[in-house]
Order: structure tokens, then C-alpha cells, then sequence
């Protein structure tokens, strides 16, 4: 799937919603050690800068409120070359 941040207009390839969080997080100029530390410091910065709300208890929730307020956009990349 192609992960894309709407607002930063970066994306990447990923095959779950656990390896695209744990791409934002070793693209975050912060360092952490897991996906749950990151995530929750995440959502606190939305929360205390943006007023934004998002879930961090998993990796699923998370993506599924990045995309409930339009910060993530999921698609199915295209094939160019037919079906392999």
C-alpha cells in the first residue's frame, strides 16, 4: 500500500500499518525506541499544538485516526507492467 502524509506530501511503501509507523518513526527527528513511545508522543504533539485527537494504543488506531482527520492518505499503488 502507499502510505502518503497529506501535509508534508511524504510517502512510502508499506505492507502493514506497523511498518508504516515505524517508517514515521525513524523519519522523526526525535529518537524512539518502539512504535508506542513514538506514537504517543506523536498524538501529544497534535494534541497540544493542532488539537487534534489520535489513538495510540495501536498501530491500526493510530493510522485509522491520521486518516479520520485527513493527515493520511492509503492507496493501492498501480501496477504498471500487468499483473506479476
Amino acid at each position: 500500500m502507499k502510505y502518503t502524509l497529506v501535509n508534508r506530501k511524504k510517502s512510502t511503501l508499506a505492507k502493514s500499518n506497523e511498518e508504516f509507523v515505524t517508517w514515521m518513526r525513524k523519519s522523526d527527528l526525535q529518537s524512539f525506541e518502539n512504535n508506542h513511545d513514538f506514537m504517543e508522543a506523536y498524538s501529544h504533539r497534535k494534541s497540544t499544538f493542532e488539537n487534534i485527537e489520535l489513538r495510540f494504543a495501536t498501530e491500526d488506531e493510530f493510522v485509522e485516526d491520521l486518516q479520520k482527520n485527513d493527515m493520511l492518505k492509503i492507496e493501492t499503488p498501480e501496477r504498471k507492467w500487468g499483473i506479476f
